[in-house]
């Protein structure tokens, strides 16, 4: 009961701040672009909101990620997730809390960095999954719900 009223006051605090940047880069392998072994990604100052929504790479190539988070207040995280499975573990990481990170020991969690604080950055380097298309998410509490995106591996 205790993370259900968590996860709702969460929303109900940030609910307002679900902009959707829906944007891409030259990172993010939209069509007629090639796909990326190096990648950025930030969060969008107050919001929970990634400033990248889409992501290319290459299915089974080593893949490094820096995530940089832009808020000045709140904490956030780049978790992949596999196919279908970010809700879940969106609220698998609010059971597990900040002491993990709020990323949940799950082999439905196939990368993440770690839980940054504001300001600050993490440089990760995992191998990309297999063809298809996979969701990330900032598992700290609540945000999964609108703080996400897709990375597809071709």
């Amino acid at each position: 009961m205790k993370n259900i009223i968590v996860l709702l006051t969460t929303l109900v605090l940030f609910g307002g701040c679900t902009k959707n940047s829906g944007g891409s880069s030259s990172d993010s392998g939209t069509a007629g672009s090639t796909t990326e072994k190096n990648l950025s990604v930030g969060s969008v100052g107050e919001t929970m909101a990634y400033d990248k929504t889409e992501l290319t790479v290459p299915a089974g190539q080593s893949i490094t990620l820096t995530f940089k988070n832009n808020s000045t207040t709140l904490k956030h995280n780049w978790v992949l997730t596999n196919p279908g499975k970010d809700n879940d573990v969106g609220i698998a990481g609010i059971k597990v809390g900040e002491a993990k990170g709020y990323v949940p020991d799950s082999p439905d969690v196939l990368a993440h960095t770690k839980l940054v604080d504001s300001g600050g950055s993490d440089t990760i380097t995992f191998k990309a999954p297999a063809a298809g298309d996979y969701p990330f998410i900032c598992t700290n509490a609540g945000h999964h719900t609108v703080m996400k995106g897709t990375l597809h591996s071709k």
